[in-house]
């Protein structure tokens, strides 16, 4: 499974929102008990790091970790 986001950050100090998206598809991963699944703890696999596209050579901000339940309320 990977994940692909954009992430926008209102800045008071700035006219424009930041815009970041990951340089790569966070990938979670975990330990499916069901099929569905239904609010199984998924984690990165690697730390996911964020890019501004107007500028993708310089990484912005990194998520290093990010747990989340795929599939339950």
């Amino acid at each position: 499974m990977v994940l692909s986001f954009t992430m926008t950050i209102d800045q008071p100090d700035r006219a424009e929102p930041l815009v970041l998206t990951p340089r790569e598809p966070a990938q979670p991963v975990g330990r499916l008990t069901q099929f569905p699944p239904k609010g199984d703890l998924y984690q990165l696999q690697n730390p996911v790091d964020l890019i501004d596209l107007e500028n993708p050579d310089d990484t912005v901000a990194t998520i290093r970790k990010f747990p989340v339940k795929i599939g339950g309320l």
